[in-house]
């Protein structure tokens, strides 16, 4: 028990290593707030389709039958934790009503509803499972559903413009399309350069790429943080309700999602399959609320204060959550 607390604190404090140099580097002025915008696109273009190749493409589990059911399972589970997680966060804050808290109402929601499991869950999970390449496949098939949410319900929900709504970023994305190269090479081995003995020099590509993706998202998280003050980052009680939905809500529902699965040992040999979407939707907001609210011009400071705030407070809120699902 100690062990699980102590191992995810760890984890997370070399997270937030990370984010301490964008903070000081924001604070002093050697960074300005416009280059985020070239740092994300780094992260979204390259760095996370690398990391998403390496989960399928470097040792990767054997691909049969079952595996490809349990991705299916998986994907399953992702996309009904989303929608549960959804409709929960909707109800928490019915309270705010009016034109005037409607952009600010939906914006709370979208960081309920969505997490970061791509630039901080997979990096999280390859140190907390010590790289287990099941495990890391499993959260990326989680990713998969995530996007394709994120660009259809999570583009409406800042907006509230369907226009806004689309499939083909969903699906064309850098990181479905990093999702369906790793895919095809994790279906024929024979096409896998990055795991061939004879070019295993090659591995550094994806290992190198992909391992740049936790330090250059934590530099960002740090950077949003030296943009707020104290009281835009802890004196706002909605932005403390929409973390608690974030991190605790949300993975009690994934919880009790597949806890009859759980229950009754149906993946008993296989548990990411359950656990995965458990660990990635008890992950701090997603950092597309704050792209998306400056791209589409939604509540800015509003969405980087619970962006912020959130991935702040999940250094306390993970180690339970990690506790809880591995009793």
């Amino acid at each position: 028990m100690v062990q699980i607390i102590v191992k995810v604190l760890l984890i997370m404090l070399v997270l937030f290593a990370f984010a301490v140099p964008g903070f000081v580097l924001k604070k002093t002025g050697l960074v300005r707030s416009d280059s985020l915008y070239s740092v994300s696109n780094i992260l979204l273009c390259f760095a996370q389709p690398m990391l998403i190749i390496q989960a399928f493409a470097v040792d990767p589990i054997p691909p049969t039958g079952e595996t490809l059911l349990n991705f299916l399972w998986v994907f399953l589970f992702s996309v009904a934790a989303i929608f549960l997680t959804f409709f929960a966060s909707k109800l928490c804050f019915l309270f705010m009503k009016g034109d005037e808290q409607r952009r600010k109402r939906d914006v709370l929601v979208f960081v309920g509803t969505f997490s970061n499991c791509a630039f901080v869950g997979i990096p999280f999970i390859e140190m907390f499972t010590d790289g287990n390449s099941e495990a890391m496949m499993y959260i990326t098939v989680f990713t998969v559903a995530f996007n394709i949410i994120l660009w259809t319900l999570g583009a409406y929900l800042i907006t509230q413009d369907k226009k806004q709504i689309s499939l083909k970023k969903a699906l064309l994305n850098p990181c479905t399309v990093g999702s369906v190269i790793g895919f095809l090479l994790f279906l024929v081995p024979e096409i896998n350069i990055f795991n061939m003995e004879e070019v295993k020099e090659l591995q550094q590509i994806v290992t190198y790429g992909g391992g740049m993706t936790a330090p250059l998202s934590m530099m960002v998280v740090g950077v949003r943080i030296a943009e707020l003050s104290p009281r835009q980052l802890f004196c706002d009680k909605t932005v403390y309700l929409s973390a608690a939905v974030r991190l605790l809500l949300s993975a009690a529902l994934t919880y009790l999602l597949i806890l009859p699965f759980k229950l009754t040992g149906v993946f008993a040999d296989t548990p990411y399959v359950l656990l995965a979407p458990v660990i990635a939707m008890a992950m701090p907001p997603a950092a597309s609320v704050v792209a998306f609210a400056e791209k589409l011009d939604g509540e800015k400071e509003l969405a980087a204060a619970a962006y912020s705030t959130g991935t702040i407070l999940s250094v306390v809120t993970l180690p339970f959550v990690l506790l809880l699902i591995s009793l």
